[in-house]
């Protein structure tokens, strides 16, 4: 006779591998990443080496708390957004973007003495720009929209590049979260671009 005991163990077993198997299982996120300037494009990067020498700092980033998390955010309305669970950032925002800054400008300003902040305490930095982000994300449609305040400051403390805001509109090629953060990768490229700009106009 089997021991009543030993059958409600088994039944309960059976409804939870029913749980995990069934409609409600729960899902992984899907993670993403911003990207650099593609390498085919990396030919608009300063040909000459001006500035080759040039030990550049992409200051620490900062970033409104709606947007200070791993979920991936869409605009839906004025006063309203939408965070995607299963659609997440493998970094946080504050450490990709100035990632992908740095990787930027290395190719278009034309110098390999990049880095991020904190730099390390050996390297002197001749330059650095500091970015704080107001509005990065998507919209319903799939479009991006990139805000920022950002400044360049010479090693001495004084500016070289007076506070600027920077706006940006990317469309997407569809409403898949992987149109969207690609558009999110080509905002950040114009900002890297505009800086890059204002960096070549700085007398050496």
């Amino acid at each position: 006779m089997v021991d009543a005991r030993c059958l409600i163990s088994f039944a309960a077993a059976a409804l939870l591998l029913t749980g995990c198997l069934g409609p409600g299982t729960t899902r992984s996120p899907r993670l993403f990443v911003l990207s650099a300037i593609p390498a085919p494009l990396r030919s608009e990067a300063a040909a000459s080496d001006l500035h080759s020498e040039l030990r550049l700092g992409v200051g620490r980033i900062t970033l409104p708390e709606r947007l200070n998390r791993l979920q991936i955010v869409t605009q839906t309305g004025e006063n309203e957004i939408h965070a995607a669970d299963l659609s997440q950032w493998a970094e946080p925002l504050e450490e990709s973007i100035p990632r992908v800054l740095a990787e930027n400008l290395s190719a278009l300003v034309g110098t390999e003495r990049v880095s991020t902040y904190p730099w390390p305490t050996k390297m002197d930095i001749d330059l650095w720009v500091e970015v704080a982000v107001i509005r990065f994300a998507g919209n319903p449609e799939g479009d991006v929209s990139l805000a920022t305040r950002w400044r360049l400051i010479r090693a001495n403390g004084s500016e070289a590049q007076p506070l600027r805001l920077s706006t940006y509109s990317e469309p997407s090629a569809d409403r898949s979260t992987e149109a969207l953060v690609a558009a999110m990768s080509r905002a950040v490229a114009s900002l890297s671009r505009d800086i890059a700009a204002a960096i070549a106009m700085i007398p050496r």
